[in-house]
């Protein structure tokens, strides 16, 4: 069971986020190649980023969580914007936009995925591996596009300066808030009613743009 387990959440982790992605063409019409772009920016994005986290002391765990949120925030929200304001020009869709979120939670899945399909005939696999897999899969995805969408409104609407700050703080609460709490009953439901109330102000904002921005 636990090798089943395995090919699963690496089989979804691989190929759902295309087959999302195609989903939510057939669905609006919106465009491929957002995806595509996204998942290669997060290549220089991680790396350099990383590069940057070696640095950090380890000497006090809550200081090093912290920098890492903030560091992550910055660059990973601070990139969609760069892209989606001044490369994808073309792509001024909100539907676009929630294709670039797919397919940069499609970067954060990919390295999950290789690794669930390498513990394949180890037997070290978690018992819980794939409904913790499949619900962190689910959840972070949504909240990828939740904050593409607000990046996007921000853009659309001449609001960046109020809503880039605002992704990246959500951001960093998040990924440094994971961090310091663990996996945990506590943690996976405080992300989860973060994810959710995100959700919930995105979907505002994915409204507000509808008469004058959406295609």
């Amino acid at each position: 069971m636990k090798d089943i387990s395995c090919f699963l959440v690496g089989l979804i982790a691989l190929a759902g986020p295309p087959l999302l992605v195609h989903l939510w063409h057939k669905k609006t019409g919106a465009r491929y190649f957002p995806a595509l772009a996204a998942f290669l920016v997060c290549f220089p994005v991680f790396i350099v980023a990383g590069f940057i986290r070696t640095g950090f002391s380890r000497s006090d765990m809550l200081s090093f969580y912290l920098q890492q949120g903030i560091l992550y925030g910055i660059f990973e929200e601070g990139a969609k914007f760069l892209v989606l304001r001044y490369l994808l020009t073309s792509y001024d869709s909100r539907m676009d936009a929630v294709t670039y979120g797919i397919g940069h939670s499609a970067f954060e899945t990919f390295g999950n995925g290789m690794t669930c399909l390498g513990l394949i005939g180890t037997g070290r696999a978690a018992p819980d591996l794939l409904p913790v897999n499949l619900w962190a899969y689910a959840e972070g995805t949504l909240f990828c596009i939740a904050l593409t969408v607000l990046i996007f409104y921000g853009i659309c609407t001449e609001k960046s300066r109020i809503m880039l700050p605002t992704a990246m703080f959500i951001h960093f609460i998040f990924n440094a808030g994971s961090a310091i709490i663990g996996k945990s009953i506590l943690s996976i439901s405080l992300r989860s009613l973060l994810t959710a109330g995100l959700c919930f102000a995105a979907y505002r904002c994915w409204n507000a743009m509808f008469t004058q921005y959406d295609e």
